[in-house]
């Protein structure tokens, strides 16, 4: 009887240490994201990496901090289409492709750049804007980076859109697409992104 007493509350408190690590959790849920962001890019920028482990560290470490679907949906409203679900795949993952490949474009291009953290506001709908400060990224000092982190179907906190100098990513690729549409039509539009 003494076994299954003792048996009993450790099971007791395996299962209370689990709920309050899952309140934890959920607790430092948007902190532990921007913090994680902030540490990673700074990897990314600070850390000379050979290109295929660049590649590696972008696809495995980068990429899941955004969230593409929700990315390519505010992009596609602007088409007034409804893609397929095969459509809508491609057309994350070609967005997906160019925005990793201008990110290492552009992070290539200076050295030694670092961010800082400025500030986190909550905005309409949920969200929490980080404000960042990208140094020594221009000679007259640094720029200010807005990343919009949201919750996700799955509830974890990504990136779903970045705004630098009131120019926001979400709005450049709505441009872009636009006018693609416009010009080759939806499909055109997939093939040209």
């Amino acid at each position: 009887m003494k076994k299954l007493n003792v048996i009993l509350l450790a099971l007791m408190m395996f299962t209370s240490l689990g709920a309050f690590a899952e309140k934890v959790a959920q607790d430092n849920g948007p902190v532990q994201a921007i913090q994680t962001a902030i540490v990673k890019l700074n990897q990314l920028t600070t850390t000379a990496y050979s290109p295929r482990m660049l590649n590696f560290f972008v696809e495995k470490e980068i990429a899941p901090l955004f969230d593409f679907n929700h990315i390519a949906n505010e992009v596609l409203l602007v088409t007034n289409n409804r893609l397929g679900e095969e459509e809508t795949r491609f057309f994350v993952n070609s967005l997906k492709s160019n925005m990793m490949t201008t990110l290492l474009a552009r992070l290539s291009q200076v050295n030694s750049t670092s961010f800082q953290f400025i500030s986190a506001r909550p905005i309409m709908g949920g969200s929490i804007a980080v404000q960042l400060k990208v140094n020594r990224y221009t000679s007259f000092g640094g720029i200010y980076l807005d990343l919009l982190f949201h919750q996700n179907k799955d509830k974890q906190w990504q990136v779903f859109d970045i705004v630098l100098n009131n120019d926001s990513l979400i709005n450049y690729y709505q441009k872009m697409v636009l006018i693609k549409v416009r010009r080759y039509g939806i499909y055109g539009m997939l093939d040209r992104l």
